[in-house]
């Protein structure tokens, strides 16, 4: 996981967007953006990206949708 992708990507698309580079990606295996060499770790991106866009969109700023979005990941990790 690189949070700086992620939160690049957050930052300049919409969720509907970042789902349709997933899409793309899925059925094509051409990145319409690229952000990592490894194909799961940029599928990831796209989908971790469109979770933390979904805390943008409802409001939160970046700080507090990043430290929610991380806190959720740990919480899968642990």
């Amino acid at each position: 996981m690189d949070i700086k992708s992620i939160k690049d990507l957050a930052q300049k698309y919409t969720v509907d967007e970042l789902n349709a580079f997933a899409d793309e990606f899925e059925n094509t295996g051409v990145a319409p953006v690229k952000t990592q060499e490894d194909d799961g770790d940029q599928m990831s991106d796209y989908l971790q990206a469109a979770e933390l866009r979904s805390y943008l969109d409802s409001g939160m700023s970046l700080m507090d949708a990043t430290r929610e979005f991380s806190k959720r990941v740990r919480g899968v990790l642990s």
